[in-house]
């Protein structure tokens, strides 16, 4: 990941004085490891000292996988600069409102600029982490339902209509558990003797006559978080968009090291990315992040995912089908966020 994704907040770079300061001194060192000890300078805890069995220890996280760790100078920004003006992204009406509408506005450009995103494409802000985002293309996708209804609905679909979604052999629970809950049929593709996505494997089962007139869906993991292995993301895109289906990637945990960028109007670009943001340097308590093209999304005859404030145009008291829902689907995919 480029450094200066590092420090971009609301949308803009914000680079503090006290970095400008460091990368200005005389002591030895190039600019990008000036800017990198300052990174970890602003590590919170850093210099924590801990009661353990044998007495005090530095604190050494090594977790960073899991869960990125907050930074000073964020927390600071956030406290200064954000919460006092904090308001209803929603509304316009107050200067808090249009203040944190705009910031909310902002952050969403500046994601779409960091992993290339097109026009085309949407960004949704899901609660928690990666796990949120799939869940929510799921939900768009019409193939996400309770689960005491799961065999209900999928006896009364006909074949052509049920999705066929392919994983990998070290997809993380969240990019498993809920496809298998989803009223999709999925199809498990096993492991390569270089330790990847057997990509033979995945042609046979893609051009099999069996799948040959359903919607499919490939959703992968780019990196596994268990061994580190990186999957060739572009390799998968071109071989799943020849047979027709849809390639998703799950960033999660290599997102905060790698460069991503979708062009999702190529060959090999990315139909849907999942993101998740805490586990950035500075990403704790951030949203996770669904960004998508505009053909995944199948509500748009329908009220979305979620139907609440901020996604209504009218509504009418007395008949639910007059409810009039903004088109955007970024718009009508922001039910009652909270900043």
């Amino acid at each position: 990941m480029k450094l200066n994704k590092l420090f971009g907040i609301i949308g803009s770079v914000h680079v503090p004085s006290s970095l400008i300061a460091a990368q200005a001194g005389t002591d030895g060192g190039s600019p990008a490891e000036k800017r990198l000890e300052w990174l970890r300078s602003q590590l919170i805890g850093r210099d924590l000292q801990f009661d353990t069995c044998f007495g005090k220890r530095l604190l050494t996280y090594a977790d960073h996988t899991a869960s990125g760790r907050c930074l000073r100078y964020i927390e600071e920004y956030i406290t200064q600069q954000v919460l006092p003006f904090y308001g209803n992204s929603h509304t316009s009406d107050s200067s808090c409102g249009e203040k944190t509408t705009r910031m909310v506005h902002e952050a969403r450009e500046y994601i779409r600029r960091c992993v290339g995103a097109c026009p085309e494409d949407a960004l949704i802000f899901c609660g928690s982490g990666a796990t949120a985002a799939i869940k929510r293309l799921q939900e768009v996708m019409g193939i996400a339902v309770p689960a005491n209804l799961r065999s209900q609905v999928i006896e009364n679909l006909r074949e052509e209509e049920r999705w066929v979604v392919f994983v990998g052999p070290f997809e993380h629970h969240s990019n498993l558990l809920s496809w298998r809950q989803s009223i999709a049929e999925v199809v498990e593709i096993g492991i390569d003797a270089d330790g990847l996505v057997d990509m033979e494997a995945l042609e046979l089962q893609l051009a099999s006559m069996k799948y040959s007139n359903r919607p499919k869906l490939g959703s992968f993991s780019a990196c596994s978080n268990v061994t580190g292995i990186i999957a060739d993301t572009r390799a998968l895109s071109r071989l799943l968009h020849k047979y027709g289906a849809y390639a998703c990637f799950d960033f999660a945990t290599s997102g905060p090291y790698v460069e991503i960028d979708m062009r999702s109007r190529e060959e090999e670009g990315y139909d849907a990315i999942f993101l998740s943001p805490h586990k950035f340097p500075g990403g704790p308590g951030s949203p996770g992040i669904l960004v998508m093209h505009e053909a995944l999304y199948k509500l748009r005859s329908f009220p979305p995912s979620t139907c609440g404030g901020g996604v209504v145009a009218y509504v009418n008291g007395f008949n639910a089908k007059d409810t009039v829902y903004y088109n955007d689907i970024e718009e009508r995919e922001d039910a009652g966020r909270r900043r």
